[in-house]
This record gives structure tokens, sequence and C-alpha cells, in this order.
């Protein structure tokens, strides 16, 4: 089964594990917005049922559904949702939107703060590509760059990168619950970033990696002191704690106090770092267990310590 773009009311009851007069009767309130095929079948858009899970605080308990289980192919379906979806957004009927439209497409939502349109750019990458590292790596990340750059020429303000921020937390919030909980026997991954740094999308990326890939997550969030962080690793033990490194106000402060932190991990507990602001040349003065410099590498490593 692959990812489609679009479910049936019997696919999402199937999903959330409710019957499909449930489904049909909170489509008909509202409760679930839904299209209609030519024929008059209800459909449910990827990005509808996202809204859907947030708003009633539901979680997918069969991802295997609605094909988030192997999610490599696209079916005629989701093409076919795909391809409308292209027409819709300023594409030519009958072809897929590329890497680049959806691109630039996000950016221009991102920087108008256009919440619902950044969700449909999002649902329709995450069902072409499959599962949040290209969504991170391949989409989010670029798009924050071309702001940056923007923002740097005068081109754009400081409040619309903020509020992109805002808009990409929510949206990575509700993708959460598309993932199915881990088993309660599953390793344990715990991160954040440190005192002084508070950039979240970063954070709620690598949660959702790890989830993704079978892990228990323990987000601290950001701008936490590295004692704190070391007092919430030494109670939980965790076997993975990632630190998200995108500010540093004072290198040879920072160095300092991630020094003292690295020596007091606990054994047993592997130390991961990655971020923008982790330079070659910083990194050769940190003590550190691995080192990530993108997501899918970050996915790779919990995938291959999950299968050890």
């Amino acid at each position: 089964m692959s990812l489609e773009s679009s479910f049936s009311p019997k696919q999402v009851a199937q999903a959330l594990q409710v019957s499909e007069s449930s489904v049909k009767r909170w489509c008909d309130r509202g409760v679930i917005r839904t299209d209609r095929t030519h024929g008059g079948h209800r459909r449910i858009p990827l990005e509808y049922l996202m809204e859907f899970l947030e708003s009633t605080n539901r979680r997918i308990v069969d991802p295997g559904a609605i094909g988030l289980r192997e999610h490599r192919q696209l079916n005629r379906d989701a093409l076919a949702g795909l391809e409308q979806q292209a027409e819709l957004m300023g594409g030519r009927a009958g072809v897929l939107p590329d890497d680049a439209m959806l691109r630039e497409q996000f950016e221009r939502a991102l920087l108008a703060g256009d919440e619902e349109q950044c969700r449909k750019v999002i649902s329709s990458w995450y069902t072409l590509h499959g599962g949040m590292v290209s969504v991170a790596d391949e989409l989010l990340a670029p798009t924050f760059h071309a702001i940056g750059e923007l923002w740097e020429c005068g081109r754009a303000d400081v409040y619309q990168e903020r509020r992109g921020c805002e808009i990409c937390i929510r949206l990575i919030h509700e993708l959460r619950r598309l993932v199915c909980e881990p088993a309660s026997d599953a390793p344990l991954a715990m991160g954040g970033t440190s005192e002084g740094d508070h950039y979240q999308v970063a954070n709620q990326l690598i949660e959702i990696i790890f989830r993704e890939a079978g892990w228990r997550t323990i987000s601290l969030g950001s701008g936490v002191p590295f004692s704190s962080l070391l007092s919430a690793i030494e109670r939980y033990r965790p076997k993975v704690f990632w630190l998200s490194v995108s500010y540093v106000a004072d290198e040879a402060a920072f160095l300092k106090q991630f020094q003292d932190f690295a020596t007091a991990v606990p054994a047993g507990t592997m130390l991961v770092v990655g971020g923008r602001c982790l330079t070659e040349a910083l990194r050769r003065k940190m003590q550190f267990s691995a080192y990530c410099d993108s997501l899918r590498q970050l996915s790779m490593l919990a995938r291959n310590l999950q299968a050890s």
C-alpha cells in the first residue's frame, strides 16, 4: 500500500480504529473537511486529516491503513490528486508539481503568513517524498535559507521569518500525529537546545525523526541551561541525547559549558550533536559521540541504532 494524497472514510476509520459511520458523520457535520469526487464520494485530503487530528487531539492508531508504513510509490489516486493540486497552484493540467514549484509556493506562503497554503504544500511534499526527512532537509531548510537571504538584502522583515517559524511548528505538530506511538519498550531519545538558543523548528523535527524510526522521545524544549539538561539525562538515562545548536552568542563560553556537560554525561548515553552553528572549527574543540549535518543522517543513525 502507498501513501495517498486523500483517503476514503473507510481508510480513515481503520486508521483511527473507529466506525466508518462515525467518520462519515464527522464529515457531514464539518468536523472533518471533505472533498467530493465527480461521482459524489467523500475524499479526505491529507491536510484535512492533519487538521482533524490536531483539533480533536487524536492520533493515528493503524498507520498502514493510509499507507504510512510503506510509501515509496504513488498510486493512481495520489497522482490524480497531486495533478489536480498542481493545476490549482498555477501549474498545467495533468502535470505533477515539481520540487522547485512546491518550494516557491511554500516560500511565498510563509512570507505571506498563509498557513492553509503552507499546510497544502507540506502535505503534498510529504505525499510525494514520504516521511519528515525530505520535508525537513529538502523543503523547510532551503526555504528558511532563502528567506534569510531575503532578510539580509532588505526584501523580507524579521517578523515574516519568525511568523513562518511559528506556522511550521504548528504544522510539524500536526504531522507528528500521523506517526504511530512507539512500543513501550522502545529505546529512549531525549534532547533540546541550550540556554540562549531558542530555535524550536529543528528541535521538533529531530523529535519526529526519532519517532518515525521507532524511538520513544522526550523533548526538553529550547533555551535550557546545560545543568538542567544534565539533570534530565541523569533522571531518565536515555540511550541517545541530542543537542541542536542553531545559535551561539559567545563561542568560548559555549565551549566551556558544553565541555563540562559532555564530560558529565553518564556512560551508556550517546551524545549526538548537530545544527547550523556547528562549524568544522567549532566541532574540533567539542567532545561528542556523533555529529549529523542533516536530518537524513540522523534518521539513518536512529534506525541503525534501533536495529542494533
